[in-house]
């Protein structure tokens, strides 16, 4: 028997481990938190975790079989995730706000959210040969590829919730639950071979043009309030004076 020694490698995610020469009754031995898939000509010819210690080749029947093919590993890192920025800040989300009689407010996000692997060899496929040329893919390289595509899912959903909350005095507030149900209505990553942990909101701010609205809004209302105490202080004065002017008549 021969091992054969799967480790980590500093900051990847998912990598490529070429076999030069694939032996009879080779141990593999994969590293703690790693899944390693090994592949014969594409063909996906054994997957081997950490703990397993199990056999490849055994008795040589690969080799035969599959005589003319280059045999390789995809190895992925199933505990580490990677952490995907998002921002819709140049195109902020619109939401119709009913405390303001249906007035459209804007609002900028950004915040991020974890991705990790779900199938290796579909992501490898699916990343630009640029990541792969060096047999290595890293965290960083998983964020460019994807990041895009979390925006333009985020900005639809943050879009709806805020409708449903439809109140500028609430939003805010709302941070953690906007973020839960952004993660629950996110579609999945898996024709790209992710899996979607969580979204987070790490900021959520009205656009300059929304605050100036509010401000009016908050303007008007104290505005009101002050006419409306005026009259109403007026309307007590005038009863005293009647009142005063009743008893000098008697």
């Amino acid at each position: 028997m021969v091992d054969l020694r799967i480790e980590k490698r500093n900051g990847a995610m998912v990598w490529k481990q070429e076999i030069k020469k694939l032996e009879k009754d080779t141990v593999v031995r994969v590293d703690d938190g790693c899944v390693a898939l090994c592949f014969a000509g594409g063909v996906n010819v054994g997957e081997f975790r950490d703990g397993q210690n199990e056999l490849l080749n055994q008795g040589g029947r690969l080799s035969k079989q599959y005589k003319k093919s280059n045999f390789s590993f995809i190895v992925f890192n199933r505990e580490k995730p990677a952490s995907v920025k998002w921002g819709v800040g140049k195109t902020p989300v619109t939401y119709e706000d009913r405390k303001l009689g249906g007035i459209a407010l804007s609002i900028s996000a950004y915040g991020h959210c974890n991705v990790v692997i779900h199938d290796a060899s579909k992501l490898w496929s699916k990343m630009p040969s640029e990541y792969t040329e060096d047999n290595m893919v890293e965290a960083e390289e998983i964020e460019s590829f994807i990041q895009k595509e979390i925006i333009a899912k985020v900005a639809p959903i943050l879009s709806k919730e805020l409708n449903k909350i439809g109140d500028y005095t609430k939003v805010t507030a709302a941070i953690n639950d906007l973020s839960r149900a952004i993660t629950f209505q996110m579609p999945d990553l898996q024709h790209m071979g992710l899996h979607l942990e969580k979204v987070v909101i790490e900021g959520l701010k009205f656009t300059d043009e929304s605050e100036e609205i509010i401000e009016k809004h908050k303007e008007s209302k104290v505005a009101k309030l002050d006419t409306d105490i005026a009259h109403e202080r007026a309307e007590q004065l005038k009863s005293v004076l009647d009142a005063v002017s009743g008893r000098e008549d008697r």
